[in-house]
């Protein structure tokens, strides 16, 4: 794993890269991660079974959703009482960030899963669930919540930052994934280089992505997105590795 150092300066020195280039190699990475990506989407859909039954619960027993307006307008109404208010709402916020965190965590895993695939190794499923373990659980909640916080920032800052700290924000899975002997500042300063250094064609691959993925979601009646979701991380993954590429094969733990 290359050090703070030799990570800023291979970004200081990045290459030009062709769009078309990316988006060709990003395209070649889904066709050999397609599958794995798929999986991602079923254990992603299997972690939101909780919120959902938690839903349906509710809604039976008090015919609201707590994410709905008309659990709000309960309250206003007096047709809730604060103790159930309370409750349900601690029950269903603890709910969604538990299921962020391990989406989060599985994300991260997949860029090792990416490369690993990339590389030609037998894939192992073990991977995603690699920054669960014990020894690397507290650095990477430690990131969630750093990246939580700069979401919250550039929202708090009239909207508009958070369409640029978004791109950077991009590289914190790969940079992370590849690069566990850096600190949590140091992951954020990398992202935040190489998200400032590639912005525009990462912003434009982004949002060509996005608009192909929501009309592939529209004409398979939402079936594309179990399919194709993971693409949006093939140009981000392929970024990385032009620009800072890899020293050594992925080591299993």
């Amino acid at each position: 794993m290359p050090s703070f150092t030799v990570l800023t300066k291979k970004i200081t020195e990045a290459p030009r890269i062709d769009f078309g280039d990316l988006f060709n190699e990003s395209v070649a990475v889904f066709k050999k991660v397609w599958f794995q990506g798929f999986l991602l989407q079923l254990i992603t859909i299997g972690l939101s079974i909780p919120i959902i039954i938690f839903n349906v619960y509710t809604s039976l027993n008090l015919d609201l959703d707590p994410s709905s307006q008309e659990f709000v307008k309960g309250i206003l109404n007096n047709e809730i009482s604060m103790d159930q208010f309370g409750l349900l709402m601690v029950v269903y916020y603890v709910l969604v960030f538990i299921m962020g965190v391990v989406s989060t965590l599985l994300s991260f895993g997949f860029f090792r899963v990416i490369r690993q695939m990339d590389e030609g190794q037998p894939f192992e499923i073990s991977n995603f669930f690699y920054f669960f373990n014990v020894t690397r659980i507290k650095k990477s909640l430690l990131l969630i919540l750093a990246n939580i916080a700069v979401v919250i920032l550039a929202l708090l800052m009239c909207v508009l930052p958070i369409f640029y700290v978004m791109i950077p924000l991009l590289f914190v899975a790969p940079i992370y994934a590849y690069n566990e002997n850096l600190s949590v500042a140091e992951v954020f300063k990398s992202s935040f280089q190489l998200g400032h250094k590639k912005w525009g064609i990462t912003f434009a691959i982004t949002i060509l992505n996005v608009v192909t993925l929501y009309i592939l979601i529209l004409f398979t009646c939402g079936l594309g997105s179990l399919f194709f979701g993971c693409f949006l991380q093939m140009p981000v993954y392929v970024l990385y590795k032009k620009i800072i590429s890899f020293e050594s094969t992925l080591i299993q733990h």
